[in-house]
Protein backbone atom coordinates (compact mmCIF):
# COMPACT_ATOMS: atom_id res chain seq x y z
CA UNK A 1 0.00 0.00 0.00
CA UNK A 2 2.85 2.16 1.21
CA UNK A 3 4.49 1.68 -2.65
CA UNK A 4 1.51 2.69 -4.64
CA UNK A 5 0.90 5.42 -2.45
CA UNK A 6 4.59 7.07 -3.51
CA UNK A 7 3.82 6.34 -6.91
CA UNK A 8 0.49 8.38 -6.89
CA UNK A 9 2.57 10.87 -5.59
CA UNK A 10 5.17 10.77 -7.85
CA UNK A 11 3.20 10.63 -10.94
CA UNK A 12 0.85 13.77 -9.22
CA UNK A 13 4.12 16.01 -9.00
CA UNK A 14 5.12 14.85 -12.46
CA UNK A 15 1.85 16.42 -14.14
CA UNK A 16 1.48 19.47 -11.36
CA UNK A 17 5.11 20.53 -10.75
CA UNK A 18 5.24 21.89 -14.35
CA UNK A 19 1.97 23.91 -13.84
CA UNK A 20 3.04 25.22 -10.67
CA UNK A 21 6.15 27.01 -11.60
CA UNK A 22 4.54 28.29 -14.81
CA UNK A 23 1.91 29.78 -12.67
CA UNK A 24 4.66 31.14 -10.10
CA UNK A 25 6.46 32.65 -13.06
CA UNK A 26 3.65 34.88 -14.28
CA UNK A 27 3.01 35.88 -10.45
CA UNK A 28 4.30 39.15 -9.10
CA UNK A 29 6.68 37.29 -6.51
CA UNK A 30 8.72 36.47 -9.99
CA UNK A 31 7.19 37.62 -13.19
CA UNK A 32 9.84 35.86 -15.44
CA UNK A 33 10.46 38.00 -18.67
CA UNK A 34 12.95 36.95 -21.16
CA UNK A 35 14.64 39.88 -22.51
CA UNK A 36 16.51 38.10 -25.46
CA UNK A 37 14.84 37.60 -28.98
CA UNK A 38 15.85 35.77 -32.02
CA UNK A 39 14.93 39.18 -34.14
CA UNK A 40 18.10 41.08 -35.34
CA UNK A 41 15.96 43.76 -36.49
CA UNK A 42 14.09 46.54 -34.29
CA UNK A 43 10.77 45.68 -33.55
CA UNK A 44 7.97 47.96 -34.93
CA UNK A 45 5.40 48.65 -32.17
CA UNK A 46 2.50 48.70 -33.09
CA UNK A 47 2.85 47.79 -36.42
CA UNK A 48 2.09 50.26 -39.10
CA UNK A 49 -0.15 49.77 -42.07
CA UNK A 50 1.64 49.89 -45.22
CA UNK A 51 -1.83 49.72 -47.04
CA UNK A 52 -2.73 53.41 -47.54
CA UNK A 53 -3.54 53.64 -51.21
CA UNK A 54 -4.67 50.75 -54.34
CA UNK A 55 -1.39 50.92 -55.71
CA UNK A 56 0.52 50.24 -52.23
CA UNK A 57 -2.34 47.67 -50.99
CA UNK A 58 -1.51 45.44 -54.04
CA UNK A 59 2.22 45.62 -53.56
CA UNK A 60 1.94 44.55 -50.04
CA UNK A 61 -1.54 42.97 -49.05
CA UNK A 62 -1.01 40.28 -51.76
CA UNK A 63 -1.21 37.71 -48.49
CA UNK A 64 1.77 35.25 -50.26
CA UNK A 65 5.12 37.55 -49.79
CA UNK A 66 7.07 38.72 -46.75
CA UNK A 67 8.73 41.89 -48.59
CA UNK A 68 12.17 43.58 -47.72
CA UNK A 69 11.64 47.51 -48.47
CA UNK A 70 14.86 49.72 -48.43
CA UNK A 71 14.57 53.44 -49.01
CA UNK A 72 17.47 54.17 -51.09
CA UNK A 73 19.71 57.32 -50.69
CA UNK A 74 19.71 59.91 -53.34
CA UNK A 75 23.31 59.56 -52.92
CA UNK A 76 25.17 55.95 -52.82
CA UNK A 77 29.18 55.96 -51.99
CA UNK A 78 30.69 52.94 -52.19
CA UNK A 79 29.98 51.37 -48.59
CA UNK A 80 25.75 52.30 -49.14
CA UNK A 81 26.82 50.07 -52.47
CA UNK A 82 27.87 47.40 -51.37
CA UNK A 83 25.39 47.23 -48.95
CA UNK A 84 22.56 48.07 -51.29
CA UNK A 85 23.85 45.13 -53.79
CA UNK A 86 24.20 42.40 -50.45
CA UNK A 87 20.24 43.51 -49.66
CA UNK A 88 19.38 42.66 -53.10
CA UNK A 89 20.66 38.98 -52.83
CA UNK A 90 18.41 38.47 -49.99
CA UNK A 91 15.62 36.79 -52.36
CA UNK A 92 18.32 34.72 -53.97
CA UNK A 93 19.31 33.60 -50.71
CA UNK A 94 16.34 31.96 -49.80
CA UNK A 95 16.53 29.37 -51.97
CA UNK A 96 13.14 27.07 -52.85
CA UNK A 97 11.31 29.53 -50.83
CA UNK A 98 12.66 32.82 -53.06
CA UNK A 99 9.01 33.13 -53.94
CA UNK A 100 7.63 33.63 -50.68
CA UNK A 101 9.66 37.16 -50.84
CA UNK A 102 9.83 39.92 -52.81
CA UNK A 103 12.51 43.25 -52.78
CA UNK A 104 11.13 46.40 -52.75
CA UNK A 105 13.16 49.48 -53.64
CA UNK A 106 11.29 52.84 -52.34
CA UNK A 107 12.30 56.27 -54.00
CA UNK A 108 14.92 54.41 -55.61
CA UNK A 109 16.71 56.27 -58.57
CA UNK A 110 18.52 54.82 -61.38
CA UNK A 111 21.41 52.46 -59.35
CA UNK A 112 23.48 49.67 -60.49
CA UNK A 113 21.97 47.74 -57.58
CA UNK A 114 18.52 47.43 -58.69
CA UNK A 115 18.46 44.66 -60.57
CA UNK A 116 15.24 43.22 -62.13
CA UNK A 117 14.81 40.80 -58.37
CA UNK A 118 13.23 44.85 -57.32
CA UNK A 119 9.79 46.37 -57.38
CA UNK A 120 10.09 49.90 -57.49
CA UNK A 121 7.51 52.02 -55.33
CA UNK A 122 6.63 55.89 -54.50
CA UNK A 123 4.77 56.26 -51.42
CA UNK A 124 1.31 58.56 -52.12
CA UNK A 125 1.20 59.67 -48.58
CA UNK A 126 4.24 60.45 -46.86
CA UNK A 127 3.32 59.48 -43.33
CA UNK A 128 3.63 55.34 -44.33
CA UNK A 129 6.58 54.62 -42.61
CA UNK A 130 9.29 56.86 -41.33
CA UNK A 131 12.49 55.48 -42.55
CA UNK A 132 15.38 57.64 -43.41
CA UNK A 133 17.69 56.86 -46.60
CA UNK A 134 19.69 53.74 -46.46
CA UNK A 135 16.71 52.33 -43.78
CA UNK A 136 15.08 49.05 -44.47
CA UNK A 137 11.81 47.32 -43.10
CA UNK A 138 10.30 43.44 -42.95
CA UNK A 139 6.68 43.62 -44.14
CA UNK A 140 4.23 40.96 -43.00
CA UNK A 141 2.63 39.25 -45.95
CA UNK A 142 -0.63 41.32 -44.62
CA UNK A 143 0.81 44.76 -45.34
CA UNK A 144 2.26 45.34 -41.70
CA UNK A 145 5.96 46.44 -41.13
CA UNK A 146 7.14 44.11 -38.33
CA UNK A 147 10.62 45.07 -38.31
CA UNK A 148 13.18 48.33 -38.81
CA UNK A 149 16.54 47.79 -39.70
CA UNK A 150 19.33 50.84 -39.21
CA UNK A 151 20.85 52.38 -42.42
CA UNK A 152 24.56 50.60 -41.19
CA UNK A 153 22.74 47.38 -39.96
CA UNK A 154 24.42 44.06 -41.58
CA UNK A 155 22.25 42.22 -44.67
CA UNK A 156 22.85 39.08 -43.53
CA UNK A 157 20.60 40.39 -40.33
CA UNK A 158 18.21 41.19 -42.47
CA UNK A 159 18.66 37.24 -44.57
CA UNK A 160 18.63 35.71 -41.44
CA UNK A 161 15.53 37.47 -40.16
CA UNK A 162 13.40 36.38 -43.79
CA UNK A 163 15.08 33.33 -43.27
CA UNK A 164 13.66 32.45 -39.75
CA UNK A 165 10.39 34.05 -40.33
CA UNK A 166 9.79 31.56 -43.59
CA UNK A 167 11.29 28.60 -41.71
CA UNK A 168 8.26 29.66 -39.28
CA UNK A 169 5.44 30.93 -41.46
CA UNK A 170 2.95 28.72 -43.66
CA UNK A 171 2.21 31.50 -45.62
CA UNK A 172 2.74 31.38 -49.09
CA UNK A 173 3.44 27.79 -49.33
Amino acid sequence: MNKTRAQLLLIFAAFALPALIAVLLQTSWFHWNPQVTRNRGDLIQPVVSMRVDANADALFNNGERWSVLVRFPAECAAECARRLTLLGHIRAAQGKEMERVQMIAWAAPQHSAITDDWRAWEPASPSVLQLAPGESALIDPLGNAMLRYAANAEPTDVRKDVAHLLRWSKVGK
